[in-house]
């Protein structure tokens, strides 16, 4: 056996002897030992909450015969303890939350009971969600729209394992592909994604590879992951009276590899980490390639002028960058449960305490590319999270910032490029603990300075003023404010969907900064209402049907909007970061070991 080989597998083994949690026969057990685990694993729809006599029993049970559980053994495997350990309330409490993170999981209940021996059982109970799903991509915001066809198993067979295909032809995305991801590679606790397919201008291939912190009480964490992908930037050209919107053809291909530790105890953990990462972004045949949209027509299209190409053309930059990186944090997060968040009535895990991180990326060996500039720069990030929860109170605030100190450039501008940085506060307010009825207040600030990597962010959009499309008013910095009334209704099927209501203001403005196109805006607004749709009961999924009046500015009251969406996307479940600032960001210094795609 070559001394190479040798050398890999002794550190898989080691690695994986780290990845064992340790397990002490010996130990003193204060609450009893675990005797036994009973799985309670339940399909959709409860059929004791529905009246005996009602016409359309025959509907949910069809449904619940149709879906394929999720299987006893997935989720015992998914357990941090086992028979005969000793009982730990945090293990039960972060097993319960590991098993609600999954989208195929509506909820679960984690519970020991006491036994006359003096040892425990311990309840695991879950309830599904509908997993087969078919979306036609009907989209109703600017004019009614098939953005394509999305066929998808989250849970085949039970096992965890999502099967997609999908076509997606919304505005510059034309994206044709299969994708499939286990939580369960070979049955271990690596997580596993594979999407291949075609794009507008091109192809695609990304895959990931995840070892998760297991919860708070995880010690190690690692993630490979690959991404090639030919695609297009779109910019709004701000109002143009004929072209609407300027794509930008590029060809993006990361990888990276990074490894983390958590030392000290669960609500008290220092993390460190370290990895390496490549990044690549080439503009072939700039500005030959790039297109005007004509009248929000993306298959109609013509090749962009001067003009269009002085305004981009410093974020046009080929460059790879070779980087080591590096990682420290400190978290002191618990969680607490609270319903009628963002979900109508499902459950929903809130992170309060503290976290601190900051990054350093330094390129190395970086090699010249035909046509491109091989970077010689650090690569610093910081972020702060901070989460409480009192009485009918959640409060959750993120500030990120991330950008490249570039070397041996002799140019008058400063050597920082890249400055990217975003603030998010979201607060809940349920008067008096009335899970009914919820306040959300959304203040968010996103802006990038002396950007060299194709950028815009818009004031418009789903996630935004949602009163103005997705296009209006480009910038690069951006500050939006929400707040919004969310109340539950009781249901006439109470067995079959939660029902809501949503009153809505929302209020943003923009400054042009050095963003191809960019505009400063004055403060304008958004005024609205809508239904939201829970399906089944308790879910955590949201269907919401909102109607949005603009105000200020440019705005009249012909622009009103409809918008559908299959989800909620204002709120702590979809995240706080933002979607738009994601497109523009490449580096591998991130300290997340989860399984998503870039």
């Amino acid at each position: 056996m070559r001394p190479s080989l040798r050398l890999a597998i002794l550190c898989l083994s080691l690695f994986a002897l780290l990845l064992a949690p340790a397990r002490s026969e010996a130990q003193e057990c204060p609450e009893g030992r675990i005797s036994y685990i009973f799985i309670d694993n339940n399909s959709i729809f409860d059929l004791s909450e529905l009246d005996p006599d009602a016409s359309l029993r025959w509907v949910y049970r069809l449904a619940n015969r149709l879906h394929v559980r999720t299987r006893e053994n997935f989720i015992r495997k998914e357990l941090l303890f086992r028979v005969g350990e000793c009982v730990d309330a945090l293990l039960l409490e972060e097993s319960e939350r590991l098993l609600r993170a999954y989208r195929f999981i509506g909820d679960a209940d984690v519970f020991a009971i006491p036994q006359p021996d003096g040892d425990q059982h311990v309840n695991v109970y879950t309830r599904d969600e509908w997993t087969t799903k078919v979306d036609m991509g009907l989209r109703v915001d600017d004019g009614i729209k098939i953005e394509g066809i999305e066929l998808t198993e989250e849970n085949f067979m039970g096992q965890g394992i999502m099967v997609r295909g999908f076509l997606k032809k919304d505005k510059e995305v034309q994206d044709l592909g299969l994708e499939v991801s286990t939580p369960r590679l070979f049955r271990s606790r690596w997580d596993a994604r594979v999407s291949v397919g075609n794009t507008r201008t091109g192809n695609f291939f990304e895959e990931s590879l995840t070892y998760p912190f297991l919860g708070e009480v995880g010690r190690v964490g690692a993630r490979q992951s690959f991404l090639w992908r030919e695609t297009v930037f779109s910019y709004s050209t701000n109002g143009h009276p004929e072209y609407t919107h300027l794509l930008l053809p590029f060809l993006d291909q990361r990888w990276d590899v990074a490894v983390g530790w958590r030392f000290g105890q669960p609500g008290d953990l220092t993390v460190v980490g370290a990895g390496v990462s490549r990044e690549s972004i080439q503009f072939r045949d700039f500005p030959a390639t790039s297109e005007y949209v004509v009248n929000k027509d993306f298959s109609n299209t013509l090749p962009v002028d001067s003009v269009g190409q002085l305004e981009i053309q410093r974020q046009v930059m080929s460059r790879r960058a070779n980087r080591v990186n590096f990682f420290l944090g400190k978290r002191n997060i618990r969680y607490v449960t609270r319903r009628g968040l963002d979900a109508l009535r499902g459950v929903q895990d809130v992170a309060v305490g503290t976290e601190v991180f900051v990054g350093l990326g330094k390129a190395w060996d970086a090699l010249q590319e035909g046509g491109g500039i091989s970077t010689d720069d650090l690569h610093t990030q910081a972020s702060v999270f901070f989460g409480g929860a009192r009485d009918g109170w959640i409060v959750n605030a993120q500030a990120t910032a991330e950008a490249r100190r570039v070397s041996g450039q002799r140019t008058s501008s400063s050597d920082w490029k890249d400055v990217f940085a975003e603030a998010d506060v979201i607060l809940y307010w349920q008067p008096n603990g009335n899970q009914f009825h919820t306040f959300l207040f959304r203040a968010s600030a996103t802006g990038g300075w002396s950007v060299e990597t194709p950028f815009q962010l818009t004031l418009g959009g789903r996630e935004n003023l949602r009163g103005f499309r997705d296009e209006a008013y480009p910038g690069a910095r951006r500050v939006v404010m929400t707040l919004e009334d969310r109340i539950f209704l009781p249901s006439p099927s109470p067995g079959l969907v939660d029902l809501g209501l949503a009153f809505f203001a929302d209020l943003g403005h923009m400054r042009a900064g050095d963003a191809p196109f960019g505009t400063d805006s004055e403060w304008v607004g958004t005024v609205g209402a809508g239904l939201r749709l829970g399906l089944p009961p308790g879910t955590s999924n949201t269907i919401r049907i909102d109607l949005a009046f603009p105000v200020g500015g440019r705005a009249q009251l012909k622009d009103l909007i409809l918008r559908v969406n299959l989800r909620e996307l204002i709120g702590l479940l979809p995240g706080l970061t933002d979607r738009q600032l994601l497109r523009s960001l490449r580096s591998g210094v991130r300290p997340t070991f989860v399984t998503t795609p870039w």
